[in-house]
């Protein structure tokens, strides 16, 4: 979010007319600017926003999985850049094909999910989906 340009005085920010002009400024400086998450930390902490969220395959979560195939690919939704994203995983290092890098938000996210299903033990049969799997 970009910030306003100037401080305003206190009596200033109390007067009706002038608050509401400053809010359409903040809202339209928010649509502008669409949050991008950039590197490896970041995808983790979308990997735990999406595991600790009650709706899997909410949009209000910043990346989403979609599909995982174990030595093959990670297929997520990114919903900060509004595609759908393929991780290719060359034997166990994964490379985003999107971004072209190897330490991306995706190949965090990726990483976070290998782990999961390497701790948990986690095997999906071809009837089976991971959101299945992670409902309680």
């Amino acid at each position: 979010m970009k910030a306003i340009g100037t401080a305003k005085e206190d009596f200033e920010m109390f007067d009706k007319d002038k608050n509401k002009k400053a809010k359409k400024a903040v809202i339209a400086s928010q649509k502008e600017d669409p949050i991008h998450i950039l590197d490896l930390d970041d995808g983790e902490f979308a990997f735990m926003e999406w595991l600790n969220s009650e709706n899997k395959t909410s949009s209000k979560n910043h990346i989403i999985l979609k599909k995982y195939e174990k030595a093959k690919e990670c297929i997520l939704n990114d919903n900060t850049i509004h595609s759908y994203i393929k991780v290719k995983l060359n034997d166990g290092a994964p490379f985003c094909t999107y971004c072209q890098d190897d330490s991306c938000a995706h190949v965090g996210f990726t990483i976070c999910v290998m782990q999961l299903f390497e701790r948990k033990g986690i095997l999906i049969g071809e009837d089976e989906s991971i959101l299945d799997l992670l409902k309680d």
